[in-house]
């Protein structure tokens, strides 16, 4: 049998249990695509990073990042926790108190930066690309329906649903209170994931692309005033977790989207998500108006194990 560790860390929270659980296999090598489909299913994570010796110059390390159903091309809390843990291990090492290296993703170099605390990593940014916007969705009533929330809890924000992307497509929906985004508990969930109707307009607009297109809602509304949004993400795809508990390849557009409505200026903000699953995550965001996307956020480690394959 062969052996291969893995560290269990959540990531874009400060403390055990919060956040978004990561598995991040540290070393990688010989192990084919479809292992690591396979043990990205097995930890049933919303994702699990796959550590490689680079492939092009300037990378530290290649990360190959799987769903339990499919690969992606880049993923934000798999980057964050994996460069958190490469730097704990000292595979990146810390140079002073900011340390600025390059991981080859699926969509190429991407820049990560550590912040390092009493020489130990503390807080990771990563560099997105420019986003790209999509057309404004048209037909409001028929996403409210598919969502089980009121068409004005949409409209009335004044805000357009519209997909953004920086190398993973969201649909960005706005909605107008918390009372519209979180459960009503005892009752119903009025921002249900899971509806066929909900998986039908992602797999629309998803225009059969490999990497289905996911919700992402928003309200101004926040748990926190010091945060700038409270945030929900379904995925489309059943092979898939229903919702995430903390989303960086979203929030990345979710500031790009702020930018170019008006809605907040440029400079950082905090995107609060996965209150509802009881993971609660802050995911620090960075825009300007030069293109310029950063996200980031804390990382802890809360185990590690070992998979045997054959």
């Amino acid at each position: 049998m062969r052996a291969y560790r893995f560290i269990h860390a959540d990531v874009f929270t400060n403390r055990a249990f919060g956040g978004n659980p990561l598995a991040v296999f540290a070393d990688a090598r010989g192990l084919s695509s479809d292992e690591m489909q396979t043990l990205a299913r097995e930890m049933n994570f919303a994702e699990s990073s796959f550590v490689l010796p680079p492939e092009i110059p300037g990378a530290v390390k290649r990360v190959r990042i799987f769903t339990p159903g499919y690969e992606m091309p880049f993923a934000g809390h798999p980057t964050i926790g994996a460069t958190y843990v490469l730097a704990r291990e000292r595979v990146i090492p810390l140079d002073g108190p900011e340390t600025t290296a390059h991981l080859q993703l699926n969509i190429g170099l991407t820049a990560v930066t550590i912040t390092a605390q009493d020489e130990k990593p503390d807080f990771v940014w990563m560099r997105q690309r420019p986003a790209e916007f999509g057309e404004v969705w048209p037909d409001v009533s028929e996403l409210a329906e598919a969502l089980g929330v009121e068409r004005d809890d949409i409209a009335g924000t004044g805000w357009p649903v519209q997909i953004v992307s920086t190398g993973v497509p969201y649909l960005i929906v706005p909605l107008r209170s918390l009372a519209a985004i979180r459960p009503l508990k005892g009752i119903f969930d009025r921002a249900r994931a899971g509806s066929e109707a909900l998986r039908h307009i992602l797999l629309q607009a998803s225009g059969g692309q490999p990497v289905p297109v996911s919700a992402y809602l928003f309200t101004r509304e926040t748990e926190a005033a010091a945060h700038t949004a409270h945030a929900r993400m379904f995925n489309a795809d059943p092979a898939d977790l229903l919702e995430d508990a903390a989303t960086g390849s979203a929030a990345g557009p979710l500031g790009a989207y702020f930018l170019r409505h008006n809605i907040v200026p440029a400079g950082r903000l905090v995107v609060e998500q996965g209150y509802e699953m009881g993971r609660p995550s802050l995911i620090h965001v960075e825009v300007d108006g030069s293109g310029h996307i950063g996200v980031g956020g804390q990382t802890v480690i809360v185990g590690e194990g070992v998979m045997y394959l054959p």
